[in-house]
């Protein structure tokens, strides 16, 4: 997830995620949301969820939601799979589960490894289908901006929706 790390790092890191979501509308591709539903844990990690969206009868739909552990490290950061969901096929898989320590307990290695590859090629897909420069285009003014004063809300600026 290299592409997605790219992105947190260049918005601020992981804490600058947690108080500023990325919503990235880059059509015809559904809404990419990137942002931090957990941590920090005593060993520096955060869980991520990366999803595109769309909507269905008025509901959010995940196609796909990936949920990673992400834990900082000298040698590179290291993204873990812990679930995957896709609401349109009625799918949700937990691969993983995370201690209160910041560990990882798998749950089903294989699916883990799998899960692990799908994921390397959604970033790298990611890229590819030009939401590196959409970031750029919504959050230019805004990279390293660490302040609650550079919250970007729905409708600002010129792709606001």
């Amino acid at each position: 997830m290299q592409h997605i790390q790219q992105m947190i790092d260049q918005h601020g890191g992981f804490e600058a995620v947690r108080t500023r979501y990325l919503r990235l509308e880059n059509p015809p591709f559904m809404r990419l949301v990137i942002e931090v539903i957990g941590g920090p844990y005593p060993n520096g990690a955060y869980e991520i969820s990366i999803a595109h969206y769309s909507e269905q009868n008025g509901d959010a739909m995940r196609d796909p939601e990936i949920t990673f552990l992400v834990v900082p490290a000298e040698q590179g950061t290291t993204w873990t799979p812990l679930t995957f969901e896709n609401s349109y096929l009625g799918c949700y898989q937990v691969v993983a589960s995370v201690t209160p320590a910041g560990l990882i307990e798998a749950r089903d290695p294989a699916l883990m490894r799998d899960l692990r590859d799908f994921a390397n090629q959604w970033d790298l897909n990611l890229k590819q289908q030009g939401f590196m420069e959409v970031f750029v285009r919504q959050y230019g003014d805004q990279i390293g901006a660490t302040t609650e004063g550079t919250v970007t809300r729905q409708g600002d600026g010129p792709q606001g929706s």
